[in-house]
């Protein structure tokens, strides 16, 4: 099956020649109250409901007993090639985000550095005023 929103229609593509028009008919008007159920609010109660048409593509009977439709299996090799694809580009991504993580550890890390080097220099301040003070005072 396959649902156009925008032309309100569902097309179903039956290569047993069977026409399940119960069934058909039934998801048919589903559609229109699933589609409004997800709406915001405001657009929900303006959202017009109509059923959607139904219509069967013509198919040519390819395996009548099992319904195939012509849809082929893939060979393995052509899986562990998609695999592998999937792999390498997870790899990538996993690498990428090491990276990031560890460029972000290094500026947090110079940023508390500068901060400890500036926290250092008011605590050498501070202290040389206290001993000035002092110093003043006895």
């Amino acid at each position: 099956m396959f649902v156009n929103l925008v032309n309100r229609t569902v097309e179903v593509f039956d290569c047993g020649g069977k026409k399940n028009n119960k069934a058909v008919e039934a998801f048919a008007i589903l559609i229109p109250r699933i589609v409004k159920a997800v709406q915001s609010s405001d657009k929900k109660k303006d959202f017009n409901v109509k059923q959607y048409a139904v219509s069967y593509v013509p198919m040519r009977a390819l395996n009548t007993s099992g319904n195939d439709c012509g849809i082929t299996k893939f060979e393995e090799r052509v899986m562990e090639k998609v695999k592998s694809e999937m792999v390498r580009v997870e790899h990538q991504m996993s690498e990428k985000l090491k990276e990031k993580v560890d460029l972000e550890i290094a500026r947090v890390a110079h940023e508390m550095k500068h901060k400890l080097k500036i926290a250092t220099v008011a605590m050498v301040v501070v202290g040389a005023i206290v001993g000035i003070w002092t110093s003043l005072s006895v």
